[in-house]
């Protein structure tokens, strides 16, 4: 038999195992068969310790920090600017921690980083100019952006985001 075959035989058999089609020492039977008794290794499956849920919390809890920083202190605005985008840069390592990582399913430390993105979007447009319809414009092409990223890399939770953004903003000019 071709190893192709034999191949998605054995990714068959796997799959007939997790979703418990068929019991586990059939399964166990059938890929000893098809492997000529080489044995699968089966993956491994990711598990959180306690360094990982400090680093996710302490990504998660940068998006309300960098709210409060840039609008309820008194620090100068280009301080304020600063720490955002310290801010950012954590979230940033974070993020790239959690992307070689597969036991976080939901992209946060995407999400968040995209947050800021948009706290320093709204800030830095509301430092340079004063009117105020320039805001929810630079708001939709960020979210135009959120949608369009979601929508051409699958992801769901950035499209989604990027959705009730939209429908936000839109409440917001029309009321």
């Amino acid at each position: 038999m071709a190893t192709e075959k034999k191949e998605i035989i054995i990714r068959e058999i796997q799959q007939w195992k997790q979703s418990r089609l068929l019991p586990g020492e059939y399964c166990d039977f059938l890929l000893a068969l098809y492997s000529q008794g080489e044995g699968i290794d089966e993956p491994v499956k990711p598990s959180m310790n306690l360094k990982l849920v400090f680093l996710l919390f302490s990504d998660i809890v940068m998006l309300p920090l960098t709210y409060l920083v840039i609008n309820f202190t008194e620090f100068p605005d280009r301080l304020q600017m600063f720490l955002a985008f310290i801010f950012l840069l954590i979230s940033y390592a974070c993020y790239r921690v959690f992307s070689n990582i597969k036991a976080v399913k939901i992209p946060v430390a995407k999400l968040v980083i995209l947050g800021i993105l948009l706290i320093i979007t709204i800030d830095i447009v509301q430092m340079v100019t004063k009117t105020p319809w320039i805001t929810p414009i630079a708001i939709s092409i960020q979210l135009a952006g959120w949608l369009i990223a979601g929508y051409k890399q699958k992801d769901k939770y950035l499209f989604g985001a990027g959705m009730i953004g939209t429908i936000m903003v839109i409440y917001y000019v029309i009321i």
